[in-house]
């Protein structure tokens, strides 16, 4: 079952991929999402989603995104890990105490991994804050009247 989500989610990557090719942004987002939503796995259809929010300049909804996919992805680790568990129960007891004890284990009791895509989503969720926090204020800039013309005076004191 697994394995037909990955194809279904490769499959609405693809089309979601040739959308974007063609210029329909909107349509490539929709598809991106769906393709995550089938399997929060598929990193590449993150990746494409977060991309196309920085190439918009939606830094808000850029933010939300990594965040729902950090949560995800997260959310599968954990998922995947207790599969294993129920799996192998005799091999996690008895090295349980060991993983512990070399501080292998994390506070919630899943074995700290080293996930590069997490990393490189919480580095550019933290970038993405600091630079929202930090921005200065757009000026707004003044609408510039047409200095009445000095000559036209002139005349008027004339006549």
């Amino acid at each position: 079952m697994a394995e037909r989500k990955d194809i279904r989610s490769k499959n609405q990557y693809l089309k979601a991929y040739e959308l974007e090719r063609a210029g329909d942004i909107t349509g490539a987002i929709k598809g991106y999402q769906k393709a995550s939503k089938t399997n929060p796995t598929n990193i590449q259809a993150w990746n494409r989603q977060m991309i196309l929010f920085r190439k918009s300049k939606s830094k808000l909804q850029e933010i939300s995104l990594i965040k729902t996919a950090i949560f995800q992805y997260k959310k599968y680790i954990e998922k995947a890990h207790k599969a294993w568990l129920e799996e192998n129960r005799e091999k996690a007891a008895s090295t349980h105490e060991l993983a512990t004890v070399l501080g292998m284990i994390e506070p919630s009791g899943i074995p700290l991994g080293e996930h590069a895509i997490l990393e490189k989503w919480e580095t550019r969720l933290y970038l993405l804050e600091y630079r929202i926090k930090n921005a200065r204020p757009k000026k707004i800039k003044a609408v510039r009247r047409a200095p009445k013309p000095k000559a036209s005076k002139k005349l008027a004191k004339r006549e």
